[in-house]
């Protein structure tokens, strides 16, 4: 008799079958007490939608560790998107928004007054089958579960399944229509923000997590009625005696400490990238992520085999990233051998899994902010010119801050040629400048309206001459349509500031630095390198 094996559907790992199973069962539980679908004869499959039922599979994880399993099942249909349909899209909100509620939450005047003890709070409210809520739109028709099957009958949605191509859709229109009733209003700049000027609270929709700031009494209220259409799963922290001071959210731990609040990114991908490059969390590392002495390149491509180990540990670097600013250049100068990696790309990985070695965990810190100093944003940006020696394309660096707390930083090439160094740094601050009217636009989504202008700042004196005068001047190749930052320079809602080289943050983002540089960086955006591991942190899997 053959033995029956299951394999964790992220990480490959085998999983044991005892756990599956009870997990699969709670699964169709759920099914049945949501009536997800009602069972109907094949026939009215084809008779209505001219084709066969989709296919149906399980979706097996372990969300913990081998230590504290954590198994989650899912049945999940395999409709196929064939085609691009704009009414099916469902937005997703950027991690820099959910950032802003953090840096809110320790900001005088917005989320404490007077006694920072007293303040607002951050909750985290997981939605349980967040999909099962909302209604069905389309006629949909799947097949039954092996756990649940029944010859010649198929499953006709009532309500939205994983893997139909509008499940995220119908349920970012049912939570929103729950929203508008209890008192929430939308935002324009970011469809899944929210805010509530009654009880002056903050949201974020991410899925199923929402992410809410706000005073106790009014996250009792909301924890309420949310209870009342969901069932929820809730964490809050807090900055009193008696309140949690840790949550995880989107695999990120977030703590509240007596000096505010710090946010560090998964380490399991670190660890895992440390892993596949034979190297041992006990290897001797190195200081930088990236070595730009070497000029010589060995251009082999690489086998099919490590081709692919290439691609996933570069993608796993790709979603580390945003949350960890010191290897943001690194992983762009990765990502653009993706599509066909060479020795010398892999070459470079192992530097980057050398540097992870005594680098595995990046706390960033949110300070307590006073009224005076959370009045301004701040953009720093920084460009190398034709920094690329086979395209010349130059690479744009930025770092976005809210007084210390740090909202984004990006690492990115140029997608034109620039024909001059002036050129390529203005472009960079045209870039600057949008990412910080986009802050704006979603703090006044949150209700709070920042009149000072955006400080962009470079050290690039060309590159300020552009944005500082009107029309192209003497420089007739720069795109026009880059030109609009001047009109907001001369209106006063920008000012561009010259700062040194030493000075700018986002220097670090555009080139390989020294061990200095890197510090640097790291101290100017409080952002801090440390050893272990948090408790709320599962381990890698064997």
């Amino acid at each position: 008799m053959a033995t029956e094996c299951y394999w964790d559907d992220l990480s490959g790992k085998e999983l044991k079958p005892s756990l599956v199973k009870e997990a699969r069962k709670e699964e169709m539980e759920e099914f049945n007490k949501h009536m997800v679908y009602r069972k109907v004869p094949l026939a009215k499959a084809w008779s209505n939608t001219g084709k066969k039922p989709i296919a149906v599979r399980w979706v097996d994880v372990n969300k913990g560790d081998e230590d504290n399993p954590n198994y989650r099942s899912r049945l999940v249909a395999k409709e196929i998107k064939k085609y691009s349909d704009w009414s099916l899209f469902a937005s997703t909100p950027p991690w820099e928004a959910i950032k802003l509620l953090f840096s809110l939450s320790v900001t005088e005047g917005i989320g404490w007054k007077g006694s920072k003890d007293k303040g607002k709070k951050i909750e985290v409210s997981d939605v349980r089958r967040a999909y099962f809520y909302a209604k069905a739109r389309r006629n949909v028709f799947v097949e039954l579960p092996e756990e649940d099957s029944q010859h010649g009958m198929c499953g006709e949605l009532e309500k939205s399944m994983y893997g139909t191509r509008d499940a995220a859709n119908n349920w970012e229109q049912e939570y929103c229509e729950f929203l508008k009733s209890v008192g929430f209003t939308r935002g324009r700049s970011v469809p899944c923000s929210f805010y509530n000027d009654k009880k002056d609270m903050c949201l974020v929709v991410h899925g199923d997590d929402f992410t809410i700031l706000g005073y106790e009494d009014s996250l009792d209220w909301f924890k309420k009625e949310m209870k009342q259409k969901f069932e929820i799963k809730t964490t809050r922290i807090g900055p009193a005696k008696g309140d949690d001071k840790s949550l995880k959210i989107l695999n990120r731990i977030v703590e509240w400490t007596p000096q505010g609040i710090t946010i560090e990114g998964d380490q399991r991908h670190a660890e895992i990238i440390v892993r596949d490059m034979e190297l041992e969390l006990n290897s001797k590392s190195v200081t930088t992520p990236y070595d730009g002495t070497d000029k010589a390149e060995d251009e082999e491509e690489l086998p099919p085999e490590e081709a692919t180990q290439y691609r996933a540990n570069v993608a796993r670097g790709n979603f580390m990233s945003s949350d960890r600013s010191d290897i943001q250049y690194t992983v762009k100068e990765l990502s653009r051998g993706m599509s066909s990696p060479k020795k010398c790309d892999m070459k470079r990985l192992k530097r980057l899994a050398r540097y992870l070695v005594g680098a595995q965990r990046v706390k960033l810190m949110f300070r307590y902010l006073s009224k005076e100093e959370a009045k301004k944003i701040t953009v720093q940006s920084d460009t190398d010119f034709a920094g690329c020696r086979k395209t010349r394309k130059s690479t744009s660096g930025g770092v976005l801050m809210i007084a210390s707390h740090l909202i984004k930083s990006w690492s990115t090439t140029q997608t034109v040629i620039a024909l001059s160094s002036g050129e390529a740094e203005y472009y960079g601050l045209v870039k600057a400048a949008a990412q910080g009217m986009g802050a704006k636009a979603m703090l006044m989504d949150f209700g709070v309206d920042i009149k000072e202008p955006i400080d962009v700042m470079s050290d690039a004196s060309a590159a300020i001459g552009i944005a500082q005068r009107r029309g192209m001047g003497k420089v007739r190749h720069i795109e026009t349509n880059q030109l609009w930052l001047q009109e907001r320079v001369i209106t006063g809602s920008i000012n561009i500031i010259k700062i040194s080289t030493h000075d700018n943050l986002a220097d670090q983002l555009t080139k390989p630095v020294s061990e200095d540089k890197m510090k640097n960086h790291l101290d100017g955006t409080h952002q801090k390198i440390t050893q272990g591991r948090h408790p709320l942190m599962p381990k890698v899997a064997n």
